[in-house]
């Protein structure tokens, strides 16, 4: 007869097990290791204001300006007679290492300077990209550039003239040049634009839709996001040479659009984007923790659009892919255990992006679908398959648009072959 004692025992054991189960997979998502505190609680936020200003020092002989879309500059000190310092500081205090600057400088006459970025409530991480027309940019030269890792900051040496020189983070691409992309793209024929909501601030929400299906047959849909947070401009890059890919001449392009729409959102966070915002919108929040309570009008614009594919008969939605950029190219797709249609999807096309580009960096990071962000959503939605693609902060443009319009085309054949099955 088996001993009651070791049957108690047994049966606490199991409860205990099962406790624990229920407690580590029902806890609330509070963030990743690299969030502020109570990044999920997305109700709006008191943010530190940002005054535009032309500032002038040594006697008015060096002058800088952050009056422009896009610029994050506040404040300019003369520290010696060949040292500068612009001092940066973030929308929010509680704020990820993002620590955007954009600003103008200029001399009365030719001179070369030092000048220090100083950040407050972050490090450096941007190298400088330099420009004198704000359109065409290049990297500051390695012997002019140091970057304290102690610290936190970098210092510059530029040659100054009467005409201003442009130092920003990355290329500036605001709400001017989403404008001009997106109205280049609506002359085709299988191509509109529509506002489906307002920020905080009035600026439009854009949406994108490419299709050239029949409206009276079964058509697949794919869902493309991207700049939710203002700094992160290859991934900006990455979603304008992408969709310019599905939106192609190519056989392959309009066998795509014959099967599938593609409802695309490439300027998500205009506001933070325009007011040079290290990783919030105009109220403090970072729009990629908003996908749970859609506290946010940017967020919950979107998903008011998206919602009615829900009970949409004719429309499946098979995808969707959510641009950023960081320190390296990576992707991060829902843990493989996990069932999603397509089934297995995300990994097949990076295996093939990976042979195809053998020499190219690219890292695959696995997450649950249990937090607040975009590709969860539209996984939990509508079953669907869902990344987050990043692309490095440096990667070289060229090569990184060639890579990224080659994922588009893979995308493409891949989504083709399964919506046969």
């Amino acid at each position: 007869m088996e001993n009651p004692i070791n049957t108690i025992s047994s049966i606490t054991v199991f409860l205990l097990i099962l406790l624990l189960i229920g407690c580590s997979t029902s806890e609330e998502f509070s963030g990743y290791s690299y969030d502020p505190k109570d990044v999920t609680e997305t109700s709006d936020k008191e943010t530190n204001p940002h005054y535009t200003r032309v500032i002038g020092v040594n006697d008015g002989k060096i002058w800088v300006s952050n009056d422009f879309p896009g610029a994050r500059m506040n404040d300019f000190y003369q520290v010696n007679d060949s040292l500068y310092r612009v001092a940066i500081k973030p929308e929010r205090d509680a704020i990820n290492n993002s620590p955007w600057y954009a600003f103008q400088i200029w001399s009365v006459e030719p001179d070369t300077i030092k000048l220090q970025l100083d950040y407050e409530h972050g490090d450096h991480r941007y190298i400088p990209k330099l420009s004198k027309d704000s359109r065409h940019w290049q990297r500051i030269d390695s012997t002019n550039y140091s970057a304290d890792t102690t610290r936190g900051t970098a210092t510059l040496t530029l040659n100054l003239e009467r005409k201003p020189l442009w130092v920003s983070a990355q290329e500036l691409f605001t709400w001017n040049d989403y404008k001009a992309w997106a109205d280049s793209l609506t002359k085709k024929s299988f191509i509109s634009q529509d506002t489906v909501g307002f920020s905080h601030n009035n600026h439009p929400i854009i949406k994108l839709n490419i299709s050239e299906t029949n409206t009276d047959e079964p058509r697949g849909v794919m869902i493309i996001t991207g700049r939710l947070h203002p700094p992160e401009v290859t991934g900006a890059l990455g979603t304008e040479a992408f969709i310019n890919e599905l939106a192609s001449d190519t056989e392959l392009a309009k066998k795509f659009r014959n099967n599938f729409e593609i409802w695309a959102y490439p300027f998500a966070n205009p506001d933070g984007v325009q007011q040079g915002h290290w990783r919030y919108n105009a109220r403090g929040v970072d729009l990629n923790r908003d996908w749970e309570h859609f506290k946010q009008p940017e967020t919950r614009a979107i998903r008011n659009d998206l919602l009615p594919l829900k009970n949409d008969s004719l429309r499946k939605v098979y995808y969707g892919i959510d641009f950023h950029s960081t320190d390296e190219n990576i992707f991060y797709p829902i843990n493989r255990e996990e069932k999603t249609f397509p089934d297995d999807f995300t990994y097949q096309w990076i295996d093939s992006l990976k042979k195809e580009f053998p020499e190219y960096p690219i890292e695959v990071e696995p997450f649950p679908p249990n937090s607040p962000i975009t590709k969860n959503w539209i996984f939990h939605t509508f079953g669907a398959d869902a990344v987050t693609y990043e692309t490095s902060d440096e990667a070289p443009r060229d090569s990184m648009r060639t890579v990224t319009r080659e994922s588009a085309r893979i995308i493409m054949e891949q989504l083709i072959e399964e919506q046969k099955q």
